[in-house]
């Protein structure tokens, strides 16, 4: 084509050029147009975008954010609106949450239809720290059945007054595996029951007739605190326990964009060893989380080590359609090495199949279920604020890629009406499982 136009006579150059001229002043007046009617429909889609959408921007920050729920009157679920400052005035705002829809009103159900005196359960997708599943239960039968609203921060998955119980154990595990390179299978040897404490079992270490060993799988799946009382005053001490529950979230403030109060773990630098040995078994009232932290714990074990900070807003708008608060990517940051979180997997996979969760996951590994890598921890101690008997699980489910970790707390004064371990379950399947094989 090029060697064809070179050989054009000149007269024939001219006509060409003429003629290429004409043409583009024919394709200017349209294209002039459609610029025009273009550019109309571009500022008439974003007047109107910015009347229904607003921009993505945001204006709250997340501790902001956690102030104004914190302050937010609520009732039996959480806030649909909230008042925030913004140019100087208070706006009101609507919240749109993280949760999945089917699984949060699935936890509500359950908690409704077994009615224990009191009940909560946190969940999260332990990759991103969304908040899947947030609920709070109290019967009637202990509280007035005139509805007050509340505040946010009364709100029990939110609430650090519990004790932890045997869920430290997930601590003193991940610590002693960590530190002293335990691993499932190290036996540790001791005398007495599975489920008592005493001085004289604890605080000697030398073998007698009543002496039995146990691995560290089995301790950790049968809650035998005498084994944990153990490793925390033989194997650990003040300063390792201490540094692993911050780790796992006790003693700072949990990053989020909800009134969380932090757990604490009170072991003081000079711990004797009952100390020691009641903070590493978890026999204690003196330890205390929320089940969000519990679900923390369990999503850093399945995350490979990595705690996700927890995030239940996806965005906040003004009545007039601006976005005064959009969620950003979750911080994270190592709890354990990976290797530890696969080890302490294995000691939760145990707790479901041979463990103090084997009943309630009877049937779970055949059938719909088989293909669920599950796991957890079982925690129970009588309490105080409220009076009753705690009852938790703290535990994980996985398949094909997705992920739950979850904390489920029941408290009875007198009558069990379920056990904590069942609402865990229900609520893995509920979300792991589709509706048709549910």
């Amino acid at each position: 084509m090029d060697n064809e136009e070179s050989m054009l006579a000149p007269s024939n150059q001219i006509n060409a050029l003429n003629s290429s001229k004409r043409g583009w002043r024919l394709l200017v007046l349209p294209v002039g147009l459609l610029a025009l009617i273009l550019s109309a429909r571009i500022a008439g889609s974003v007047q109107s975008s910015s009347v229904h959408q607003g921009p993505l921007r945001s204006s709250l920050t997340r501790q902001e954010l956690a102030q104004a729920l914190s302050q937010a009157p609520v009732g039996p679920g959480l806030p649909r609106t909230l008042e925030v400052s913004f140019s100087g005035k208070k706006r009101s705002a609507r919240i749109e949450y993280t949760f999945d829809v089917r699984l949060q009103e699935a936890v509500e159900k359950m908690l409704l239809s077994s009615d224990p005196d009191y009940g909560a359960l946190a969940a999260v997708d332990p990759q991103s720290g969304r908040v899947l599943a947030l609920a709070s239960h109290e019967s009637r039968r202990v509280t007035s059945k005139a509805h007050k609203p509340r505040s946010l921060d009364e709100h029990l998955a939110l609430r650090a007054s519990f004790p932890s119980a045997s869920i430290f154990k997930v601590v003193t595990a991940a610590a002693v595996i960590a530190e002293k390179r335990f691993t499932a299978d190290t036996r540790v040897a001791f005398s007495g029951s599975n489920h008592t404490l005493y001085k004289k079992q604890v605080l000697t270490d030398h073998p007698n007739r009543w002496t039995r060993s146990m691995s560290l799988r089995d301790a950790f799946a049968k809650s035998v605190n005498t084994v944990f009382g153990k490793i925390g005053v033989f194997n650990l001490g003040a300063e390792p326990l201490r540094e692993y529950a911050g780790r796992f979230g006790f003693n700072r403030s949990i990053a989020s964009d909800l009134p969380v109060q932090p757990g604490k773990a009170p072991i003081p630098e000079n711990a004797d060893a009952w100390t020691l040995a009641e903070a590493a078994s978890g026999f204690t009232r003196e330890n205390t989380m929320s089940p969000l932290q519990g679900s923390l714990i369990a999503a850093a074990l399945v995350n490979d080590g990595k705690m996700i900070a927890p995030q239940a807003v996806q965005s906040v708008w003004l009545e007039d359609g601006q976005a005064v608060y959009q969620m950003n990517p979750s911080e994270s940051y190592d709890v354990v090495s990976p290797q530890v979180a696969a080890q302490m997997r294995e000691l939760m996979r145990e707790t479901v199949v041979s463990g103090t969760s084997r009943k309630t996951f009877r049937g779970f590994h055949r059938g719909k279920t088989a293909s669920i890598d599950a796991g957890g921890k079982t925690g129970s101690l009588t309490g105080n604020d409220p009076e009753g008997k705690y009852d938790w699980f703290v535990g994980f489910g996985a398949l094909q890629g997705k992920k739950i970790a979850l904390a489920a707390l029941t408290i009875h004064k007198k009558q069990w009406r379920i056990k904590s371990s069942a609402l865990a379950r229900r609520a893995i399947e509920t979300y792991l499982l589709p509706v048709r094989q549910r």
